[in-house]
């Protein structure tokens, strides 16, 4: 099954049309196969740790295909404290795992 799994993921590549035109084909060193039965459930492994790490700061955490939602009761300055250390968090978790944040959704 492992094997399976490495070689969905290795030596891939890709090419963009544009009505009769393609590009060069190009590498694809990362990324989530798009159409995929198995693209869900991997992208889903791949951003799990988000939830664990969000939880640790008593933040809730949606996630519904390629969206999460973060929730928290703010009723004092200790609780504001705690969002905006999981937010720090995230947007470290985001860096280094190189997913961008969609910060007007």
């Amino acid at each position: 099954m492992l094997d399976w799994i490495v070689n969905l993921f290795s030596n891939r590549t890709f090419c963009t049309k544009i009505n009769n035109l393609l590009s060069k084909i190009a590498d694809l060193i990362c990324g989530v196969i798009r159409g995929s039965v198995i693209g869900p459930l991997m992208f889903f492994i791949y951003i799990n740790e988000l939830v664990t790490l969000l939880n640790s700061f008593g933040v809730k955490v949606k996630l519904f295909a390629d969206d999460a939602k973060l929730y928290l009761k703010i009723v004092n300055g200790t609780d504001y404290d705690k969002l905006q250390a999981a937010l720090s968090a995230l947007c470290a978790w985001a860096e280094d795992w190189q997913l961008p944040i969609s910060i007007s959704k």
